[in-house]
C-alpha cells in the first residue's frame, strides 16, 4: 500500500531513513551525523507542511518512502524529489515505481509546477533506469558530487517536464 506519510509516521520514517543512509551511503547526499530528516520532530513538521509531501510504501510496516517539495520564489515552478528508498527485501515488486508515481502526481497537483527534478548517483543504476522509464531525462552530470572516505561518485541531475502549468 502506498499512502502519504503523516506526522504520526515520523518515528517509522526516521528509522527507515537511518537504514537507508547506512545501507546506501553513496545514494544520498546526507550523512547520518548531519541529516535533518533524522529528527522525529523535524519530520513531524515536514509531514504537516502542505508545500511538500512524503509517501510511504507499507507491507505492512514502512518499507519504502520518497519525498517531494516545491521550490520557492523564482523556482516555484519546480518540484524536487528527495529521499527515494525501498528496503532491499521489497525491491523488484514495483514499490519504487508506485512511490515515484505518487510523488509525480503530487507535483502535478501543485498549481504552476511544470517540472520535477531529482538527482541520482552513478552507484544507483537501477534507480536511474526507473526514473528514465518514468520519463526523466539527464540534463547534467556533476563529477565528484559526493566523496565518502576518499571515494568520489558522479551524480546525474534529471528532469521530468509536466508540460505547461
Amino acid at each position: 500500500m502506498i499512502r502519504p506519510l503523516t506526522p504520526e509516521d515520523a518515528a517509522a520514517y526516521v528509522a527507515l531513513r537511518a537504514e537507508s543512509l547506512a545501507a546506501a551511503p553513496f545514494a544520498f547526499a546526507a550523512a547520518p551525523e548531519d541529516d535533518r530528516a533524522g529528527s522525529v520532530d523535524f519530520m513531524r513538521s515536514a509531514f504537516a507542511d502542505p508545500t511538500q509531501r512524503a509517501f510511504g510504501a507499507f507491507a505492512p510496516g514502512l518499507v519504502g518512502a520518497v519525498g517531494v517539495h516545491r521550490g520557492r520564489g523564482k523556482g516555484a515552478h519546480k518540484a524536487h524529489v528527495w529521499g527515494m528508498y525501498v528496503q532491499a527485501g521489497h525491491r523488484g515488486q514495483g514499490l519504487g515505481r508506485e512511490l515515484m508515481r505518487a510523488a509525480i502526481a503530487f507535483a502535478r497537483s501543485l498549481p504552476g509546477v511544470t517540472h520535477v527534478h531529482l538527482s541520482v548517483t552513478e552507484r544507483a543504476p537501477e534507480a536511474r533506469a526507473l526514473y528514465e522509464k518514468l520519463g526523466f531525462a539527464i540534463w547534467g552530470t556533476e563529477p565528484s558530487a559526493l566523496r565518502i572516505d576518499g571515494v568520489e561518485v558522479a551524480e546525474y541531475h534529471m528532469v521530468l517536464s509536466l508540460g505547461a502549468g
